[in-house]
């Protein structure tokens, strides 16, 4: 036999709980989570595209759109999604040279740079890329395709590693 007290018991509680995380979508952000900022730099973090704040919080992934007009960096540090604090340091040295046109993606642990055209550039400190990379302009004209090259602190590239398979 049907049992309508039953029935209507369920019906209510699927409405409250429906009601419930439908009231939660109300609330402001500021109530949820603390001021994490605004979108500074993009990072690559478990598959995923992040924009990151000045201090280093996840804030939300990024679209294409994003990532093509700037570089994006990789190998970082999360832990509790807040990026590393040495490794948020390091993004805040290099800040313009993440606006370079130039430069595709960075990566932190073995501190090179991926061009245009998938040239490779390693380099040993932070500085002679900050330094140098308003020379990867005319440098990228005479840079082999998917070639290492390792940037010098005084300016000069030698090249490392040749690409090879352009010819065919």
């Amino acid at each position: 036999m049907y049992n309508s007290q039953k029935a209507i018991y369920f019906t209510g509680a699927i409405c409250f709980v429906i009601t419930f995380f439908g009231f939660l979508n109300f609330f402001p952000d500021k109530v949820l989570y603390p001021d994490r900022g605004e979108d500074y730099c993009i990072i690559f973090y478990k598959n995923r595209f992040w924009w990151i704040s000045e201090k280093g919080f996840l804030l939300h992934t990024a679209s294409i759109d994003d990532i093509v007009k700037q570089a994006f960096i990789t190998d970082v540090n999360v832990n509790s999604l807040i990026v590393d604090a040495n490794d948020v340091n390091i993004i805040q040295r290099i800040e313009d040279v993440l606006k370079n046109p130039y430069i595709a993606e960075i990566k932190l642990s073995n501190k090179s740079a991926i061009l245009l055209k998938g040239v490779v550039l390693y380099f040993n400190e932070w500085d002679d890329l900050i330094r140098h990379s308003s020379k990867l302009e005319k440098l990228l004209k005479t840079m082999e395709p998917r070639t290492e090259y390792f940037l010098s602190s005084s300016g000069l590239v030698y090249k490392i590693r040749g690409g090879g398979g352009e010819e065919k």
